[in-house]
Parts: structure tokens; C-alpha cells; sequence
């Protein structure tokens, strides 16, 4: 860490375990505020504003550094407006900059003055300098000036007379054609290195009125003249300016000195950058104008008013200027650094209050009856603040908890309901995505609140609560940081404001606009709105992990990790070491190019004279002199001698390595020359020749092409050269062959052929020439066994990097279970071998690089097997009489249920990205489309970072009309995987085993053998017996023999399983069946019994997934008839039990891969079953309406393609299934 002492601490204050303390400590600190060449009492500084816009955080850092100090040093602080530019200025801006000013706490002794009431004097001072022969009138083309100050050479107009500058001085100050095509400029130097330095401008002209002047004056000042002028005049002791005035601090000293005037001490201070914030008045008002925000007060805006209004308090800022005041130190401030001073402020402050959010769970409390259902008592606004007071609660017997809290708990489960007492979770009903929609509680008011691991924030359902709307917002910028060239539109942030409704106590009422206050665990807020709706804005806590029960947290992109941030701290600093070394001078040197600048800096040109204070002051002129460094024959400073020793060493030094490369390069071209003809790169492919050349594939390569001549385009897998030989291994995924090279000079394969292939990297893609020949025996490592490329030519297309993200070969090794590992580590110990077990690639980094990744012929088969599992789908589906459809995947509501659906902005509206095409395939059987499909990806915002879930994959969903039974669905689904099983394991068997490969896995058995169904004496539905079945399980022929079993009998057999299972030990469960319990207390909890009507857990499913595989020796099974309460709105009630449901899902290993079911086609049972859920239709009435006009029975399913992969491979992720996964994790590349 660079800077002071102060700054040091401040980094520490946010970070980490140091937080706290830091921010304390540093809370009391202002030693960063100090000033040189100060006298108590006795300092003046200014804060001098333009008013042509909104003060922002600079403008406060600047005001807050310049009022701190004068008060710390018992001075005074005079507020100016620069008002030096008549097309910015505005009466409206003066105001707002004087009222924030005054909201910053900052209280200035003098003034506001205005430059302009110095107008007639700068007109004087500017006068007297033509008169010195120190500045010019210049009407040099706007191109030719621009040329002569870049080429450091005056311009016709610098030599002028005196005479006729006063002349063209005249005709600007009355505004003639003549005098408009001037500006004055001082005569510094025309070709100083510091280019502030070459004559600036001091005056222009400008007809536009002045605010305050009117049309007095056609002229106006510019800041460089008028800043030190006006400085010395208004008595300013020091003159505290940005850094980035450093360059124009010479030319500050120079007015002073040319006009007879007291020099202001100049000191700087680094210019506040904020990360993610534009501070450009231009950019702003963009953001205004175009309406990204709603105006200048905006929370989102980096304005005074703007953060005020987002909750950041004034002593915050104030602290924060403390620390950070008068350091150089140049660098992009986190925004946290504010947060965390501001909470430190606010907390102890800020009454505490309970809401919900619109997402909110009913919940139906036990144990708890008090007359009326609420009973009312008295709770402390904070705890550790009594003088706030109490606050009025609603204690009732039905209440609401937030949803993202009910995804965490679990039936049985204790927590703590804040401010009350423990109770224990009875049931949580899910819909069918696993969402919590409702729950029952049991008060267990004896329980221990240190023994539970959740502890919640709840809200009695009484009529009396307020409903409130939640804002949070993010930058308005995607970039860190952002250079002065970037278009402000290519790093915009997409959504920048988050909203969720919900509902709060009624002791909120008793807030009023900017009061300040905490919301129970979602943290501060400042109320923006009363009526009609309260509004409240968040506050930022200084903290990167969001709140998981935030708008952004459910919406917003992934936040900037503390990793992420401490990478780009490292990497700041090492780019500041670097800047400091190069630095690094010795103090003769260093005294050497202090007299170079201060002879340089007061001379013009080499022939001009030199730029010094008026005549008069022989003293100071003979000073300079004396002081001035030895000049050379061309009028520069002289060269010392240490320089020049050290520039000739360096000048060799750079010589001798350009004449080495010079060397090397000639060789390299000379090598190249010769074997120009046949090796060598390639020239860019940019499509100058059509089928000159006939290439052959890899995988064509084969034993009857012996004595061939081919040419192969592939990518170098593996290369070897040593000696006079070498070996290439090609490939074009999935296919590799194996080349040789030998040094042959009759043939044209010099040395240096092989040399030049030995550079090649692998991975680049090469054309090779080469003869086919047999291989003396069969070659194990490729796929082509039998032969072998003799290489004859090879030419680089493109070139692949040195090091790679990660090896290839490391990516496509064969994964190996835990006893296969253990066997080959004990093997490798015995034989005393090192490296046995070779690295292998984790999913991240295949991931984070896919397009490497997925050059391995493990990957190759797996998309490939992909392919064909869609391919068998449509080609089952078209050859029984089904139509492909598209429907829309952008819709106005959610398809499927509320919360987990991606919301879009949709011109004024919103819209929602389908869940399924569920309600539109529903809408085309309604169009008498009959039998309908489709292939298309489908989008699941449910956040389960799980091993089978995706926010986004590929769905394979049917529709049909039936006649009479929803089997006539289940009979054809049932064919239609019997067709894809069937296929991929005959007509594309050679894929699987290239997955096997590297992913061994067992070969998928869905059909039960009929020595089974025999034995059993299970049904067979097609088959007329008058035996009656002796076992629940039933096919529906002998030929497709896909196993169904009804829910109920699903359930028996887990629960009688379970019950086998609770004997054993911890330990036991996992190592045997997989499921891992932490302690005896978690054991019985997963090993309860499942309800009939309660659906399957992924534990349970997995379980009978087993027990059948173990029973009937499939993998693939159908269970039928689920209970209505996990099932779908729209799913027909069973016709015997209205309980039940006329649906299936249909399992892979014990794994989800179908649901599917028979719709309700009646408008009016729809909406019944509807109000019964509690769900309203009135979002998606044409859906209900498409029923009304005459509705076909019908039934479908939807099919996740990429977990039938999965799971028929037996992988174990199914982001190996998906090209470019996304989970709620990733959303790149």
C-alpha cells in the first residue's frame, strides 16, 4: 500500500476483520488535511464552482478539503462562482450549487463573490500585458494554430507590434467582424515541453449575454487568467486545485509574476474518481436528457443531491474527505469506502421496522389463539437505543415469512421468530418448481433460541399494514473505470433500478420523507415518497455479498466479488511499482533535470527572449540568470556529462540487441527461404483461390489409401522432433491420425523444415501434405489404428498460443471412480512411480475456456449424441402425424407459476421470458393443429446450483389431442423414447463408446426382460388375461415393455425402504445409498416417511430409482397419477379421486426427465381448479378463453433434452450436456 499513513488505515478500514476498528479509528482522523506554508489565523482558500451545472462528489471533496482547512487553521473560506463563460452560465445552476453547498454543511466567510465582479480589472491587467509585449492578438486559422503549438513553432501573429495588438485588443472588445477572428494570447514559449506553457489563450470573444453583465463585454477571461489573478486580488492564501492542474501551475506562477502580483501558495490534491461513476457534467446531463434517469437528484447520480437522497449523510462525506483530503495519491475510490462511514453514522440511529416483500409465504401459526386472532405488544424501535422509543406489534395466528427464507427450511425444522419465539415448521406446500407457497407453524415458545439456525423476520397478516414499495438501484455504468474516449453508451448498464412491493408494520406509518431507518435483515433505507405509496430507497451497508433477500440479489447480475477486487488492487499496484521505478533517478541526475525545467519553464523559444517579471525587477531577473543551466550551440539546456554517459550506454545497449534480432530474423528468413516451397506459414485465408485444392478429412484416412498423396487440414495434437525425425499427431475432432517428418534433403525436407515444424504449438491449425502409409502395427493413441501420414509438406494456417488455459489431453482423461484410484495409487507407490494419477480438468475451467474444452472427443460424441436424441425426436414424432411449431418465448406473464421467470423491460411494459411453451402448444391444438411439437429452449429463473438444473436448456415438448384416456398420450410417449433409446444405442452405438471412453457408464436398460414380467405376474394392458396381475408394476405390451407404476405404489415403496434404512449408522447411509446426514438428528429427518399426497424428493427419487433397478433390472420407469397438490393448475383431476391427477413423469437412473400429463380443456373447471390453488388467470385469459370456442381433450409432456443426455450417458453434470451451460452462476461465455 502507497500513500499516508491515513490512506493506509483507510484501506484497512475496508477490509476485512479491520473494518470496524478501522473505520473508528479513522473516523477521528484529519491528519490528511494539512497545509504548507500556513500561518494560524491567517489562511484564505476559495471554492470556486462554474455554475453551469450540478455539484457532485468532486465539487464536495473540493469544497469540504478547501472549508476543513480553513477552519482548522482558524482562516477563512470564500465562495466564488466562476463565471467566466456566458454560454454556461445560469442563474438556476447558482442557486442549486449555493443550496447544496449549504446541505454539505459548509459555511463560507466571504462571499459568493463572482470572477465577473473583477471584469474591469482583468480587462486592465490583460491590457497591460500587450503593452509588456506579453501577449498577442492571434487570428491564426483554428487548423494552422493547432499545427504551430503541436510543431512547437509560433504563429505569424506572435510577432505583431505592440501597436497593432492594441489595435485588434480594441476591435475584440467591441465585438466587430474584425475583432470576433482574434483571441489574446499570453507569450510564454512556443515550444515548451509542457504544452499549457505554449502562449495560451486568456481572452475570447463571445456576443452571448452574460448573466450578470449583459452585453457590457464582448470578451471574456478564461480560467487560466482569471483563476490567479483574481486569486491574488480577493487576498486567497492558498490556492488548492485537482492534481490534474499540474501542468498549468508554472503558468499560474507566470501571471502572478508578469502582472506584479502576490503568488496564492498553489498545493493539489488527486481528483476524486469514483469506480462505476462518470463525473463529466456532459455525460450527466446525457443521463438526464435521455431520460436514463429521471433527473439530476436521481439516487442513481454520483450529484450532492442525488446521493443525499440515496441516504448518505452529510458527517459521512465529511469523514471521508478527512481521510482521503489532500493525498496525490491518484486512484479509483470504492464506493464502499463511503458505505461503510455511513453506516457507522446511521446505525445507531435508525428505528428499526419489519416488512415482506410481494413474494411473501402465508403461513398458518399453531399454539397461538388470542381473542381476536391478534394480540398487540410493545417492541423497542432499537434495542440499543432506548431513547427512540417503542414501537406498537401484531402478533396473530396467521402470518407472512419471506420466500427466500422458506426455500431454506425444511419440515420439522426449529427456527426463531424474531422478537417473539422459537417454532417448529409442520408442512410446506411447494408448487411444482419446489417454490414454497404456503406453510403451518407450531409456536414452540420454550425452545432455545441459540440452538437454531435460522432466525426470521415475520409480519403479522392484520389489515392494518402498509403496503411499501422497495428500491434498489445499481451504477449506471458496467465499467470500473472509464477513459475520457469512451462512448458513454457502450458500457451503460442495462437495468439500473430494482422494485419489489411488499408489505410493512404499521408503525411505519410514523415515518416521514428523508427519515432514515433499518428494515429488519434487508437492511437501511430512506423514505423518498409518504404518499400515496410509501417509497423507500436502499442504502448501501459498505458490503459485496447482497442480501439474499434483495431486489438484486433476486434480479441483478452477480456482484464484483472481494476476489475480483483484491485481483485489481494487486494488479493497480504493480502498474504503480512499475511507474515508480522507472522513476527512480539518482539525486545528481535528478538535480541535473530540475535546472533543465527551471531554465526551460520562463524561456520562450530560442529566439525569443526570456519570459521573466516586469523590467524593474533587475534582482529577480539576475537571480534566474545565475541559477539557469549552461545552454548549447542550438540555445537548449547542455547535456551534463553522467546523462550523457549513461543515454550512450543505453543507445549500445539497444543496438547490440536490435542487431541481434536483425541477426536472428535474417537467419529465421533465410531458413524460411529455403523451405519457402513446402513449409512455412500460410498466407491469410481471405478467400483469393476457390477449390484449388482437394483436402482430405481425417477420419476418411484408411489402410486402402496406401501410396496416396493427401492434403489434411487439422490441429497439431501432439509434436515431437528430435534429431532427423519427428512425430505429429493430427486432429480433426473426433478423429486423429499419426504423422512422421525425417530429414531428407532429395525430397525437400532439409533440417530446417524439421527445426521450423519442432516452433509450431499444439493446437494451431496446419495444412499437411503428406503419403499414406501402413502402419507396421496398430497405433492405440489415435483413432486412424492402421495408418500413418508421411509428411512431405505443412503449412501453418493459424497459430495457437504457448500456453494454454489448460491441456487438452488433461481435459479428455478418463475419469476414474474412488476405488479405481485408490487401486492406482497404491499401484504407482509399489512400482515407485511419481505422477500416476495425472491432473484433470475441474468443470470451471472447462467452462470458463468451452471452446478449448470441447475439442476432446469425449465432448465431440456427447453433442453429437445430443444431436441425435433431437434428431430420433422429430423423426419418431413427424412419421406419426405430429406438425413442428415455434411459440413465443417472449411473453407478457409468467407460463408456469410466479416467481421464477426472467423478467425483460418490453418497450414501455415488461415481459417474461417462457418457462414453456406449455400454454401456447396448448392454444395450437385449439387452432385444430391435433398433434403438435416442438424443439426450443426454455428459461428457468429458479436458483438451484445443482448438478440437473439450468436456468436455461433446451426443451422437447408434445401435445396431442386424445379421444377417450390420457394413455393414448403415455402410450405414444412411451414409443417415442423406446424410438430414441433404440437408436442411440444401434444406428449410433460408435458415439457412446467414444463417451465411454473417458466417461465409463453402463449401458441404459429400459425395456423390463419378459422372464420378469412372468415372474411377477404383472399386467400386460394389451393383453387379455382373466389372471388377475399379482404385482402392482404393468407394461403396456411386450414389445415396448416400458415399466409404469402408479404413485401410490411408488411412495409404499419408499416408505418401506426408509424404514429398513433407519438401523443404520451415519456413515452406513452415504457410503451404501447415498444419503449424507450429518447426525442422528438429520438421519431421522431424511428418513421420515414421505406422505402419499407429498412429492417426491430428489433423495427419494434417487432411492426408487434403485429399488426398481434392483426389482425389475430398468433404469427407466413411468410413475402415473400424481397427487393434484404437486401437480400443474391445468392438470385434469382424476376421475375417481379428484385428489390425484391424470399426469406421469417418466425417470432415467432415478432422475426427472418428463412430466406430463392430460389438460383440463373445460373454461370453467380451469378456472375452479385455478381459484381453488388461490392463482388468478387474469394475466393469461386467452389461454382460458382459447378453451371456449370449442376445446379438444388433450395431454402432452415437456422433456429436458439435456438431462435425457445426462442421464442415457450416466455423466454426472449436466452443464457436460449444455454447449454453453447457464445456471444461476453463469451467464458467460
Amino acid at each position: 500500500v502507497h500513500g499516508t499513513l491515513s490512506e493506509c488505515l483507510f484501506f484497512f478500514a475496508i477490509s476485512g476483520v479491520f473494518r470496524s476498528v478501522g473505520v473508528r479509528f479513522c473516523a477521528s482522523m484529519a491528519s490528511n488535511l494539512k497545509l504548507k506554508n500556513a500561518t494560524q489565523g491567517a489562511v484564505v482558500t476559495r471554492f470556486p464552482p462554474e455554475a453551469s451545472g450540478y455539484i457532485h462528489i468532486g465539487h464536495a471533496k473540493a469544497a469540504l478539503v478547501n472549508f476543513l482547512l480553513a477552519k482548522q487553521y482558524g482562516g477563512k473560506m470564500i465562495f466564488r462562482f466562476d463565471d467566466t463563460n456566458p454560454d454556461k452560465e445560469k442563474t438556476d445552476f447558482e442557486e442549486a450549487i449555493l443550496e447544496d453547498t449549504k446541505r454539505l454543511n459548509v459555511v463560507w466567510d466571504i462571499g459568493p463573490t463572482y470572477t465577473s465582479d473583477h471584469f474591469p480589472q482583468l480587462l486592465e491587467l490583460a491590457t497591460k500585458l500587450i503593452t509588456l509585449d506579453k501577449a498577442y492578438c492571434d487570428n491564426t486559422p483554428k487548423e494552422e494554430m493547432q499545427k504551430c503549438r503541436f510543431d512547437g513553432i509560433p504563429t505569424p501573429c506572435r510577432s505583431n507590434s505592440v501597436e497593432d495588438n492594441m489595435k485588434n485588443w480594441l476591435e475584440m472588445q467591441s465585438g466587430s467582424d474584425q475583432g470576433l477572428s482574434f483571441c489574446l494570447r499570453a507569450k510564454l514559449s512556443v515550444d515548451n515541453p509542457n504544452k499549457c506553457l505554449r502562449d495560451p489563450v486568456i481572452y475570447r470573444c463571445n456576443l452571448t449575454p452574460h448573466p450578470r453583465t449583459k452585453d457590457k463585454y464582448k470578451v471574456y477571461p478564461t480560467y487560466d487568467f482569471a483563476c490567479p489573478v483574481v486569486d491574488s486580488i480577493e487576498g486567497v492564501t492558498h490556492a488548492l486545485r485537482t492534481s490534474e492542474y499540474n501542468d498549468r501551475n508554472d503558468q499560474y506562477k507566470w501571471m502572478c509574476k508578469a502582472l506584479g502580483l502576490r503568488l496564492p501558495t498553489l498545493d493539489d490534491f488527486s481528483r476524486l474518481n469514483m469506480e462505476y461513476t462518470v463525473m463529466s457534467k456532459r455525460k450527466l446531463t446525457q443521463f438526464v436528457e435521455t431520460g436514463r434517469v429521471t433527473g439530476w437528484d436521481d439516487p442513481r447520480m454520483p450529484t450532492v443531491r442525488g446521493m443525499l437522497r440515496k441516504g448518505v449523510h452529510v458527517e459521512a462525506l465529511t469523514e471521508f474527505v478527512k481521510v482521503t483530503g489532500m493525498s496525490k495519491v491518484s486512484n479509483v475510490m470504492e464506493w464502499e469506502k463511503i458505505w461503510n462511514f455511513n453506516k457507522k453514522i446511521i446505525d445507531p440511529v435508525a428505528p428499526r421496522y419489519t416488512a415482506v416483500d410481494e413474494f411473501r409465504v402465508p403461513v398458518a401459526l399453531a399454539g397461538f389463539a388470542p381473542p381476536g386472532g391478534v394480540r398487540r405488544e410493545e417492541r423497542a424501535l432499537h434495542k440499543k437505543n432506548p431513547a427512540l422509543g417503542v414501537r406498537s406489534v401484531a402478533f396473530g395466528c396467521r402470518l407472512f415469512l419471506e420466500q427466500a427464507d422458506c426455500m431454506l427450511l425444511s419440515e420439522g425444522e426449529e427456527v426463531t421468530l424474531m422478537d417473539w419465539g422459537n417454532a417448529i415448521v409442520n408442512t410446506i406446500t411447494r408448487d411444482t418448481t419446489g417454490t414454497p407457497v404456503s406453510m403451518t407453524m407450531v409456536l414452540h415458545l420454550e425452545g432455545d433460541v441459540k440452538t437454531t439456525k435460522q432466525k426470521l423476520t415475520w409480519l403479522a397478516d392484520v389489515p392494518e399494514n402498509v403496503p411499501v414499495e422497495l428500491y434498489e438501484f445499481e451504477h449506471l455504468i458496467s465499467a470500473r473505470d472509464i477513459s475520457k474516449d469512451v462512448e458513454i453508451d457502450t458500457v451503460l448498464t442495462d437495468r439500473t433500478e430494482y422494485k419489489l412491493c411488499g408489505l410493512a408494520e404499521e408503525a411505519i406509518r410514523a415515518v416521514k420523507k428523508g427519515d432514515i431507518i433499518q428494515l429488519q435483515r434487508r437492511g437501511f433505507f430512506i423514505c423518498d415518497q409518504v404518499e400515496p405509496t410509501l417509497r423507500l430507497f436502499s442504502i448501501p451497508d459498505g458490503h459485496l455479498k447482497r442480501n439474499h433477500l434483495s431486489a438484486l440479489h433476486r434480479w441483478g447480475p452477480p456482484p464484483v466479488t472481494l476476489e475480483a477486487r483484491k485481483a485489481e488492487a494487486e494488479k493497480r499496484e504493480a502498474a504503480t511499482h512499475g511507474q515508480e521505478g522507472a522513476k527512480k533517478e539518482s539525486k545528481k541526475e535528478k538535480k541535473e533535470k530540475d535546472k533543465k525545467q527551471k531554465g526551460a519553464a520562463p524561456k520562450e523559444s530560442a529566439n525569443t527572449e526570456a519570459v521573466a517579471a516586469p523590467e524593474p525587477e533587475q534582482k529577480t531577473a539576475v537571480k534566474e540568470k545565475s541559477e539557469a543551466p549552461e545552454i548549447g550551440e542550438e540555445g537548449e539546456p547542455k547535456e551534463s556529462k553522467n546523462a550523457a554517459k549513461k543515454r550512450e550506454k543505453e543507445e549500445a545497449k539497444r543496438q547490440a540487441a536490435a542487431e541481434r534480432e536483425a541477426q536472428a530474423a535474417a537467419k529465421a528468413a533465410e531458413a524460411l527461404k529455403k523451405i519457402q516451397d513446402n513449409f512455412g506459414p500460410m498466407p491469410l485465408v481471405q478467400s483469393q483461390t476457390f477449390r484449388s485444392r482437394v483436402y482430405t478429412k481425417v477420419g476418411d484416412l484408411n489402410a486402402t489409401m496406401a501410396g496416396q498423396t493427401v492434403l489434411v487440414r487439422a490441429r497439431i495434437a501432439t509434436l515431437r522432433v528430435k534429431g532427423k525425425l519427428g512425430f505429429v499427431v493430427l486432429r480433426l475432432t473426433p478423429y486423429t491420425v499419426q504423422c512422421v517428418i525425417s530429414e531428407n534433403e532429395a525430397e525437400g525436407i532439409p533440417k530446417e523444415a524439421l527445426k521450423w515444424v519442432s516452433t509450431l504449438h499444439t493446437e494451431s491449425v496446419v495444412d499437411v501434405t503428406g503419403r499414406i502409409a501402413p502402419s507396421p502395427e496398430p497405433i492405440r493413441e489415435c483413432t486412424q489404428t492402421d495408418v500413418e501420414l508421411h509428411i512431405t509438406g505443412l503449412r501453418l494456417v493459424t497459430s495457437a498460443p504457448t500456453e494454454l488455459p489448460f491441456q487438452l489431453e488433461d481435459a479428455a482423461r478418463r475419469e476414474v471412480s474412488e476405488a479405481e484410484r485408490a487401486e492406482l495409487e497404491a499401484r504407482a507407490k509399489a512400482e515407485g512411480k511419481k505422477g500416476a494419477l495425472a491432473i484433470t480438468v475441474g468443470i470451471d475451467n472447462r467452462l470458463n475456456c468451452r471452446w478449448l474444452d470441447l475439442r476432446t472427443k469425449a465432448n465431440h460424441a456427447i453433442f453429437n449424441v445430443q444431436h441425435r436424441v433431437s434428431f430420433l425426436f422429430r423423426e419418431y414424432l413427424e412419421n406419426n402425424g405430429f406438425m413442428e411449431i415455434h411459440s413465443p418465448k417472449m411473453i407478457g406473464t409468467a407460463s408456469e407459476g410466479g416467481a421464477n421467470v426472467f423478467q425483460l423491460k418490453y418497450f414501455e411494459g415488461t415481459a417474461c421470458l417462457a418457462q414453456s411453451p406449455q400454454l401456447y402448444k396448448q392454444m395450437a391444438l385449439m387452432c385444430d393443429f391435433h398433434r403438435v411439437y416442438e424443439i426450443a429452449p426454455v428459461f428457468r429463473a429458479e436458483n438451484s446450483n445443482t448438478h440437473r438444473h439450468l436456468t436455461e436448456f433446451m426443451g422437447l415438448d408434445m401435445e396431442m389431442c386424445i379421444y377417450e384416456h390420457y394413455y393414448e398420450v403415455l402410450d405414444v410417449a412411451e414409443e417415442l423414447f423406446h424410438h430414441i433409446f433404440h437408436g442411440l444405442s444401434t444406428r449410433f452405438r460408435p458415439m457412446l463408446e467414444m463417451v465411454r471412453e473417458q466417461y465409463p457408464f453402463e449401458d441404459l436398460v429400459w425395456q423390463v426382460p419378459e422372464a420378469k414380467i412372468d415372474e411377477y405376474g404383472m399386467e400386460v394392458i394389451e393383453e387379455a388375461s382373466t389372471t388377475p396381475p399379482r404385482d402392482a408394476g404393468k407394461v403396456r405390451n411386450r414389445t415396448v415393455r416400458s415399466l409404469r407404476l402408479d404413485f401410490v405404489t411408488g411412495a409404499q415403496m419408499v416408505n418401506a425402504k426408509l424404514a429398513e434404512l433407519r438401523p443404520l449408522s451415519v456413515e452406513d447411509l452415504w457410503s451404501q445409498y447415498g444419503i449424507k446426514v450429518k447426525n442422528d438428528a438429520e438421519k431421522e429427518k431424511a428418513l421420515a416417511d414421505m406422505g402419499l399426497k407429498d412429492d417426491l424428493s430428489t433423495q427419494n427419487e434417487k432411492l426408487l430409482g434403485r429399488l426398481i433397478k434392483e426389482k425389475y433390472g430398468v433404469d427407466f420407469f413411468i410413475l402415473d397419477k400424481y397427487p393434484s397438490s404437486v401437480r400443474p393448475f391445468y392438470t385434469m383431476p382424476h376421475p375417481e379421486d379428484p385428489e390425484y391427477t391424470n399426469s406421469y413423469d417418466m425417470f432415467i437412473r432415478g432422475e426427472e426427465i418428463v412430466s406430463g400429463a392430460q389438460r383440463i380443456h373445460d373454461a370453467e373447471l380451469l378456472l375452479k381448479r385455478a381459484a381453488m390453488l388461490g392463482i388468478d388467470l387474469t394475466p393469461i385469459s386467452d389461454y382460458v378463453n382459447s378453451f371456449r370456442l370449442g376445446a379438444f381433450p388433450h395431454g402432452g409432456m415437456g422433456v429436458g433434452m439435456e438431462r435425457v443426455v445426462m442421464l442415457f450417458l450416466g455423466l454426472h453434470n449436466i452443464r457436460y450436456c449444455s454447449l454453453f451451460p447457464r445456471d444461476p452462476t453463469r451467464c458467460t461465455p
